[in-house]
């Protein structure tokens, strides 16, 4: 089965957790979540991706990483998106364009 025309799946933000955060500074879940205030198990299901990155939690672990929450929320984006799109893809195909595309001249006119 080829993917041409497929979407790569995009990073999410449990495989920067797992990968880049908890690997590379040697710390437990349990030690995340009692950094920034949350428990194991919310940490837990962000990593296996059952639970998305909320604006909240992106702040807090932001904070904890030294990193944006604007980092987390578009790894989280990306991931909706990418699902998003394998779930409607399809059917957008189908949908009627009320809209033609304008050229960024007309965009921007006054």
């Amino acid at each position: 089965m080829s993917n041409r025309g497929r979407l790569a799946p995009p990073i999410s933000p449990g495989h920067v957790l797992r990968t880049r955060i908890l690997r590379d500074t040697n710390i437990t879940q349990e030690e995340l979540a009692e950094a920034i205030g949350v428990s194991r198990f919310s940490i837990n299901q962000v990593m296996n991706g059952r639970r998305a990155v909320t604006a909240e939690m992106a702040l807090r672990l932001a904070h904890a990483t030294s990193t944006t929450p604007e980092f987390w929320l578009n790894l989280q984006r990306d991931v909706d998106l990418y699902n998003a799109h394998l779930k409607i893809g399809a059917e957008l195909k189908k949908l009627t364009v009320v809209r033609k595309p304008k050229s960024e001249d007309e965009l921007f006119a006054k």
